[in-house]
């Protein structure tokens, strides 16, 4: 296997795009797109890298049919000296992630609403982390002087972003009051997205007001 850049799966088991790390549950044309490259190139440059995931795989059509894209990588052809490579379709792939979605919101609707979340998160944040537990020691005797769990933060950054309305943990508020401040106080910035699951047009608002 050639070395790569990022692993070929994240933490979770889905599979990781070798051009900018990102997670997904398939590596899809439309996504490759946006890098300016088609789909049969970018497994040429990275042959060993998996296309989906086996929970995609088990649940589309994707992973059960593996003649769908290499329909598409045999679009290119060579007359004389000019290549002439057709458009390179825009597959729907709404249908099969909405089916998978909607799988694993019956299942359990908060795991699905914190997976929306971070997804959205790391837009802003490359190291953001799910239900990371903060930590702080004192200096001089080493004493663990509090703990916190946060509903996502990045901790190479030390920005905590709280859903004060939306997850359970958050009631650690009513046994500490200070929570906020001690995190603060030793150098995390607080972002808190208020309201019941907020749509993610709060959320772009919340932390461009407060980041």
């Amino acid at each position: 296997m050639s070395e790569y850049s990022f692993p070929l799966y994240d933490e979770k088991g889905k599979v990781v795009c070798q051009i900018c790390g990102k997670s997904f549950m398939t590596i899809s044309p439309r996504h490759l797109k946006g890098h300016n490259v088609t789909y049969g190139d970018y497994f040429k440059r990275f042959p060993d890298a998996p296309k989906a995931n086996e929970e995609f795989a088990a649940r589309s059509k994707y992973g059960k049919d593996k003649t769908i894209f290499k329909e598409q990588e045999e679009k290119e052809s060579i007359i004389g000296d000019d290549i002439i490579v057709e458009e390179e379709p825009v597959i729907d792939e709404l249908p099969m992630q909405k089916e998978v979605e909607r799988l694993s919101k019956k299942a359990n609707p908060m795991e699905a609403t914190k997976n929306k979340f971070r997804d959205h998160l790391q837009l802003y944040f490359a190291n953001v982390k799910q239900d990371y537990l903060i930590r702080h020691y004192d200096e001089r005797d080493g004493r663990l002087q509090f703990e916190f769990i946060t509903d996502f933060c990045d901790p190479v950054l030390k920005v905590a972003i709280l859903f004060p309305d939306t997850f359970w943990h958050n009631q650690e508020i009513a046994i500490d009051l200070n929570k906020n401040m001690k995190l603060k106080k030793v150098g995390w910035k607080v972002i808190e997205i208020p309201g019941v699951s907020p749509k993610l047009d709060k959320i772009d608002e919340a932390l461009k007001e407060q980041y």
